[in-house]
């Protein structure tokens, strides 16, 4: 008997092992002959999205004097971002990040920090989240 030693397995392991982290997986596929397809998941931009994007840009105008040092970083975000909702195929983890930079540029004002949460759950509920 091998108690407390792994037992040798014929088959090799084509699983996914990860330690730590996190991991956002979209399509998967693993092992010998393996296939993940994704059918028709595509990201909309609404009239509402496109409304906040755009107060969203207002109120950074409005605020700037309150976010010292990241007044012009904050608007650059905010043009980046749409740029990238108006592409022809919005990528979700650029999305994601510019939403998490204007957060934590924009903390320091409540109107700007509700904006930028409306839309980050206008933009997850587009994509599907």
């Amino acid at each position: 008997m091998t108690e407390g030693k792994p037992v040798p397995d014929s088959s090799p392991n084509h699983g996914i092992q990860q330690s730590g982290g996190v991991s956002n997986v979209g399509n998967q596929a693993v092992g010998q002959n393996a296939r993940a397809i994704s059918h028709g998941l595509r990201f909309t931009v609404t009239p509402a999205t496109t409304d906040l994007v755009t107060e969203l840009k207002a109120l950074l105008e409005r605020h700037r004097a309150e976010l010292p040092g990241t007044a012009d970083e904050a608007v650059e975000a905010a043009e980046e971002l749409e740029d990238e909702l108006d592409s022809p195929e919005p990528d979700r983890s650029v999305v994601a990040r510019v939403l998490q930079r204007l957060n934590a540029m924009v903390k320091p004002v409540a109107p700007l920090v509700e904006t930028v949460g409306e839309l980050t759950n206008a933009v997850e509920t587009a994509f599907g989240s």
